[in-house]
């Protein structure tokens, strides 16, 4: 090989080391830090509802499922602000549109559109982005704009019928909404199993799926009154829809006022009946309530202090069952809680006849007497009466034979309705929004106390829900006396920043606003940046809000000239803002030699100058021939520098007799010696270079052996 293949194998060999990119990670192994903050969530607020300003008993009449397919027509942001608000949103005195008798709420909307899925929000009325991409196609196919993935969390509340009731409340008002802003709403059960494409958590199952969406052409109803009967015929008091939703009056006890018989007619009617008004287009009158594959298998009995009675829904009239005030063996036969039961002028007591429906649809049904309660709720304070209900009915046998069915075992009462006059009793407010004290940052795996105090306006007691903002929550803690102080605490696992939100709800279910305080867990976190070329430089910054201490590293290189491929090290301590530089990574990485790279460079150089001057250039060729053999020869004795023994003796061989041969190479050149001999000039440059070259075959596959390290962890987060 000649003086210029040679050069240019060494500028080859150089500059593909500087241009060829670094490949690599630098891995914190061992590190334990967290460097993640916690996930924030960015709310798409809705626009404000409008309100619905159609009675209510209209709005009864007119509900309807629409199965002829939707025309594909977008909803504009406030229909669907509307729709959303009533189906579960906020009220303006602190509950909610619809009722849960026990309080725990524990549906979630998931809110379908061509453009993405959205989870609806009632406490601030706005969408969180669930998942982005067209989902409509899940569930039966209808051509809806719209589709309302009703879920239920199973966190929230274990009992999946109870929640199921919750759901037929939030249909009816969906129901109600839409087909008063000529809108148009289905409710479907089958396919639900399809919204786990949505990536449901797993505490999440699907339950129904519901249709928004306009109607093909316009509604046509016509008032045509129910046949005379028993009953007063149906009348349409002054409350509209939305203001029925609003003031919803919920009472625990009630006097001696006894419902006139329009009263009681217009609750049974809400309950089960059939409407005044005739739908021209569908040639029908639709029910109050809708029923899975229309079966309504429900039986609605009545008692009050005069007796027990079967309401017939289709004859709108009463028949008596048994005489007598039943009202205390209905209330033995329950679990009343803190509700006078007995005081109740009025009880509806919808059953489930087992010979109608079948026990296959079961949590069907218990979205149909959902949808019942629902309606007796809003009729109920239409007619400035308080209700409420009992979901837990303890003896199903004792109940039967109160009212005069112990042979019907068929039957099964699912919930039990009171309404009636509560001298005013009935207005009750939300508790005030908490008052919370505490630390604003703090560290991880350090238990925190918040100190929390409300105050309900009606002294009822109070109940405290904590939202952590890392995915946990406390869960209702309680009951609490009004304005008695209590301590909720919390342990964060990450560094980041928090927004923790606290709010109370009385015994009655109303809750307050939300409460923030901001919390800052500190901890270092790590950010690391590498920079490559000739010299490979990496840098470790704490930019986090405490030090780091014993961070383990290490370097791992894949292409490019790199030596060595792999560096390890450790850092005693990185204070916050500090930044720690691994030094460059061509032979002197951390080693701190910058020399050797100045070497490999100076050799670059000769060889580069030797292959741009060839011979016709004697002088110059001669300078940059005599650069490159000297420089190439200190490369493997400068690189012993940082070998261990026996290497570095090895390193150290042929840069000594490569120089050996430079300097009588040179002494023959001008004539004070003549040991070429038999080699000749050009062999003696050969033994020049030779003993190097064979050098970088040997540390070459030293560099590129494959090496298994197994690193066990060793270092530890120190935190003030």
């Amino acid at each position: 090989m000649g003086k210029k293949e040679i050069c240019l194998f060494f500028c080859c060999l150089i500059i593909f080391a500087t241009i060829i990119p670094v490949n690599g990670d630098i891995i914190d192994g061992t590190l334990q830090h967290d460097v993640g903050q916690s996930r924030r969530i960015d709310w798409i607020q809705l626009p404000e509802p409008t309100p619905v300003d159609m009675i209510l008993e209209q709005s009864i009449c007119r509900r309807m499922s629409f199965h002829s397919g939707f025309p594909g027509t977008p909803l504009s942001d406030v229909e669907l602000s509307t729709i959303l608000w009533a189906a579960y949103g906020a009220t303006p005195t602190g509950g909610r549109t619809i009722y849960s008798p026990n309080g725990t709420y524990s549906t979630t909307i998931y809110v379908i559109r061509s453009d993405a899925t959205y989870i609806y929000v009632p406490s601030n009325h706005s969408l969180f982005l669930w998942k982005t991409g067209n989902y409509l196609y899940l569930g039966q196919s209808t051509g809806a704009p719209i589709k309302l993935g009703l879920v239920w969390n199973q966190s929230i509340a274990s009992d999946e019928k109870a929640a199921m009731a919750e759901i037929g409340m939030i249909a009816q008002n969906v129901y109600f909404d839409a087909n008063a802003l000529n809108l148009a709403a289905l409710t479907t059960g089958m396919s639900v199993n399809d919204l786990y494409e949505l990536d449901l958590p797993t505490n999440e199952k699907p339950e129904i799926i519901m249709h928004v969406g306009r109607p093909p052409s316009a509604y046509d109803f016509y008032y045509n009154p129910l046949p005379p009967s028993n009953l007063p015929g149906v009348v349409n008091n002054t409350l509209t829809l939305a203001e029925a939703v609003n003031t919803r009056q919920i009472a625990y006890s009630w006097n001696n006022t006894g419902l006139s018989v329009l009263e009681q007619s217009q609750i049974l009617w809400a309950s089960y009946g059939t409407s005044y008004l005739y739908d021209d287009i569908n040639n029908k009158r639709h029910r109050t309530p809708p029923s899975a594959i229309n079966i309504y298998p429900f039986k609605i009995y009545m008692a009050n202090q005069t007796g027990v009675y079967q309401y017939a829904p289709t004859t709108h009239s009463i028949s008596l069952i048994v005489s007598g005030d039943k009202r205390e063996l209905i209330q033995d036969a329950i679990d009343p809680g803190n509700i006078s039961v007995a005081s109740a002028p009025m009880i509806i007591l919808p059953f489930w006849d087992k010979n109608i429906g079948s026990q296959t649809y079961l949590l069907w049904w218990w979205y149909e007497s959902g949808a019942i309660l629902h309606n007796i709720l809003l009729e109920s304070t239409a007619l400035n009466l308080g209700a409420n209900i009992v979901s837990v009915i303890t003896d199903q046998n004792a109940l039967r034979t109160a009212l005069g069915l112990s042979s019907q075992t068929n039957l099964v009462c699912f919930h039990v309705a009171m309404t009636g006059h509560t001298n005013g009793g009935t207005q009750n407010h939300p508790p005030t929004d908490p008052i919370v004290t505490g630390p604003s940052n703090g560290k991880r795996l350090v238990l925190y106390n918040y100190t929390v105090v409300s105050t309900d306006p009606d002294a009822d007691e109070v109940y405290y829900f904590a939202d952590w903002d890392d995915g946990s929550n406390s869960g209702w803690v309680g009951p609490y006396s009004s304005s008695e102080t209590t301590v909720l605490s919390h342990a964060w696992a990450q560094s980041g920043s928090y927004v923790v939100k606290i709010k109370a709800k009385d015994t009655k279910n109303l809750e307050s606003n939300w409460t923030t305080i901001d919390m800052m867990i500190g901890g270092p976190v790590l950010d690391i940046t590498i920079k490559g070329g000739v010299g490979i430089n990496a840098a470790i910054k704490n930019t986090g809000t405490a030090t780091a201490t014993n961070v383990s590293w290490t370097v791992f290189c894949d292409g490019g000239f790199i030596i060595p491929r792999q560096m390890t090290g450790k850092i005693n301590s990185i204070d916050v803002e500090q930044t720690y530089s691994l030094r460059p990574l061509i032979y002197h990485k951390y080693h701190k030699k910058r020399w050797i790279t100045f070497i490999i460079i100076a050799s670059s150089i000769g060889a580069i100058g030797v292959a741009l001057f060839p011979l016709n250039n004697p002088g110059i060729h001669a300078i940059f021939a005599l650069i490159a053999f000297l420089f190439t020869n200190l490369v493997p004795i400068s690189i012993s520098t940082i070998l261990p023994k026996p290497f570095n003796f090895l390193s150290i061989a042929p840069g000594i007799l490569g120089i050996f041969f430079l300097v009588i190479h040179l002494m023959s050149d001008i004539n004070i010696l003549n040991l070429y001999g038999i080699i000749g000039h050009g062999g003696s440059e050969r033994m020049i270079i030779y003993p190097v070259m064979i050098w970088f075959v040997a540390y070459g596959g030293y560099l590129t052996a494959s090496t298994t390290t197994i690193r066990q962890p060793n270092s530890e987060t120190k935190e003030p």
